[in-house]
């Protein structure tokens, strides 16, 4: 399993690095020892919208590579998602078995085109925004739609992860990593379509 994270300028780092926490606890627990990620983006390092500075390991790999492509969200995607150059590169992962946003990354994976005709979310000030870029918008938490998934606002990014490492490895597993992080989550609304 090979995943490669978006970054950006302008991104919010707790999408990215929410998600991130319990995904890579699945192979430093050594439950799946062939996964592999890579930081991309389209320039060797990325700032955060207060200036925390990100290098990444690649520049505008080309995404058919990867099994999962995660694109988190932030400031940055109100810009980007009207971004030719981006939207080309983003479309190179088309055919990756995941496709996952965090908050506002839905206006990118939208403008990419791969949640037409899907149920998606993002934050709950982008309702708007995102339908245009699919067939409908749910007011929840997480909506997976055949491996296509989308996630709410910024908090949902540790949910979203934790989501993402069931489907990997199992319950059981899953339950084991969300322990060591002495995470527990409220009851919330998954929508799988």
């Amino acid at each position: 399993m090979k995943i490669a994270y978006i970054l950006f300028d302008e991104i919010t780092l707790l999408d990215f690095i929410g998600f991130y926490d319990p995904i890579k606890n699945i192979k430093t627990k050594g439950f799946m020892e062939n996964l592999n990620w890579d930081l991309c983006a389209t320039k060797k390092s990325i700032k955060d919208s207060f200036g925390m500075e990100i290098i990444v390991d690649k520049i505008k790999p080309h995404l058919s590579d990867y099994d999962m492509i995660v694109v988190p969200g932030g400031y940055g995607t109100r810009k980007l998602q009207y971004n030719t150059e981006f939207i080309e590169w983003l479309r190179t992962g088309e055919n990756a078995h995941y496709i996952i946003s965090i908050c506002t990354g839905s206006l990118l994976i939208g403008a990419a085109g791969f949640l037409k005709n899907k149920i998606a979310t993002t934050n709950f000030n982008e309702y708007k925004s995102l339908e245009k870029y699919c067939g409908k918008v749910a007011q929840v938490r997480i909506v997976d739609d055949n491996n296509t998934i989308t996630a709410g606002a910024v908090a949902s990014s540790l949910d979203l992860g934790l989501y993402v490492t069931e489907k990997l490895i199992g319950k059981e597993k899953t339950e084991e990593i969300r322990i060591g992080m002495d995470y527990h989550p409220e009851k919330f609304e998954i929508m799988t379509v």
